[in-house]
């Protein structure tokens, strides 16, 4: 995975944070997924516009975990999302027009 790149949610996915858990309905299975407070947050700062290891150094900064594994954490649960196509890269930041 490119850590330079940009993960944003796939257009065809619903989700909402609700009681601090992400709520992650994949359109194309149906597939509904309720994510833990790291998941969540990965997937809170996944909207396209911090790369991916802007969102592992958030994930260090705000949990009990080591630059390392935060990165590798990050890493493995961003392409478990891009393959359920809950995300997808970008090469570029996402436009806030």
């Amino acid at each position: 995975m490119d850590l330079n790149s940009y993960p944003i949610p796939h257009p065809q996915v619903a989700a909402r944070v609700v009681d601090g858990s992400a709520v992650v309905v994949l359109a194309d299975s149906g597939e509904v997924n309720v994510l833990n407070a790291v998941g969540t947050r990965i997937w809170e700062l996944a909207d396209g516009s911090r790369s991916v290891r802007e969102i592992a150094d958030a994930i260090h900064a705000e949990f009990d975990v080591s630059a390392q594994d935060a990165l590798r954490d990050a890493e493995t649960f961003l392409e478990v999302l891009l393959e359920a196509k809950a995300l997808e890269l970008q090469a570029q930041p996402a436009t806030t027009e």
